[in-house]
């Protein structure tokens, strides 16, 4: 088995402080938590490989406990067509997008601009910490892989249900996957 440094948001997304003997490390919420935090612990730990794990908001037509694997991490910087930043692929194999927000992705507000929607509109979920992590391991040069189950639509759900049945659809996944 490869040296896995396992890294999630918060535990409130799983409730474990392991998953088959392997320690999750707890990185925060939002990116600038993520960044710091994944570049802390792969500097302590040197990893192989780093796995991102959790809930996310799907902005297509996944369901509630499904886990997807995410290829690309797409920020999302608003610079109303001043600046743009590119999205990271960090496995070519896994087609699917993620949107990286800085709050809660609110499905119908008013408050984002359409350079914001058009961007969404171009990812599959939405989570606020996959880009930085992305950033760390690329910087880094380590692999990354990342996972995450959807949660919710971007509308008010029942999240605590639905994460803990994505976490353990996660588990399976990872134990097929990587053990």
């Amino acid at each position: 088995m490869s040296n896995i440094l396992l890294v999630s948001a918060t535990d409130f997304e799983h409730q474990q402080k392991e998953i088959f003997g392997i320690p999750i490390h707890i990185i925060g919420i939002g990116k600038v938590n993520a960044a710091v935090n994944t570049t802390r612990l792969i500097k302590e730990y040197n990893p192989d490989v780093v796995i991102n794990f959790g809930s996310c908001g799907s902005v297509q037509d996944f369901k509630i406990g499904q886990v997807l694997e995410i290829g690309t991490a797409v920020n999302d910087f608003d610079g109303a067509g001043t600046a743009e930043f590119d999205p990271i692929v960090f496995n070519k194999k896994a087609p699917l997008r993620c949107f990286t927000t800085d709050s809660f992705f609110h499905k119908g507000s008013e408050q984002y601009t359409k350079q914001y929607l058009d961007l969404i509109d171009t990812c599959d979920v939405v989570d606020m910490e996959i880009y930085s992590i992305a950033v760390s391991c690329l910087l880094a040069k380590k692999s990354l892989y990342c996972y995450k189950w959807i949660s919710d639509d971007g509308s008010d759900t029942d999240w605590f249900k639905n994460a803990a049945i994505g976490f353990e659809n996660f588990k399976l996944l990872f134990k097929n996957k990587f053990l």
